[in-house]
């Protein structure tokens, strides 16, 4: 079982205080939030840069155009949505690493965030174990049902965006443990109830 890091509190008494009765606690961690960056933002980094920049060409050319009102109205909505693609949605992420605990009991894996619990059944096979090349964090990725979003598709929406900062606006966030710096200890946890 692991320290907290950040704000999290106590990994192991967060979790305790969401166990029912008789449910046995096996490990409880939290995210890194030392790790900023994961493979999804090899996409998503050109993209917004591109974005951004091409809405700023766009808002200076209209000003210096004269465009009406609405065209400056427009287009600083999408400079919002291009800040938040840049910037913001690594300040989502750090928050959500930092108040995120997970943890894994005899029935169940849970993310227990301020908001709210989610959870899956433990024997469910659906998961896919992925660690960072020097195997210093690890990722736990649950099957998606879709959440029954027409932005979800299958949840692969909510797949393609998880753990980016962007994960929640485009359906569902996907249940999965980002970037655990005790990788083995919850991988032993998981094959533990496996058995």
């Amino acid at each position: 079982m692991t320290k907290a890091s950040g704000g999290a509190g106590d990994p192991q008494s967060t979790a305790r205080a969401h166990l029912g009765p008789d449910e046995q606690l096996y490990w409880a961690g939290t995210s890194d939030p030392a790790k900023r960056f994961s493979g999804r933002d090899g996409f998503l980094v050109p993209f917004s840069l591109l974005w951004l920049g091409f809405v700023v060409f766009w808002m200076v050319s209209a000003i210096t155009g004269g465009a009406p009102p609405f065209f400056l109205l427009f287009g600083t909505v999408f400079v919002l949505i291009g800040l938040h693609i840049t910037v913001g949605r690594f300040i989502v992420k750090q928050h959500r690493k930092r108040t995120t605990v997970y943890a894994v009991t005899d029935r169940r894996a849970l993310v227990i965030t301020p908001g709210g619990t989610r959870d899956v059944p433990i024997g469910r096979t659906d998961r896919t174990v992925s660690w960072t090349r020097d195997r210093s964090h690890c990722t736990v990725e649950w099957g998606s049902d879709g959440g029954g979003s027409i932005f979800a598709a299958n949840g692969m929406n909510a797949r393609i965006y998880g753990n980016t900062g962007l994960d929640g606006l485009f359906g569902p966030q996907p249940m999965a443990f980002w970037d655990v710096s005790d990788g083995e200890g919850l991988v032993r946890a998981l094959d533990r109830t496996s058995r």
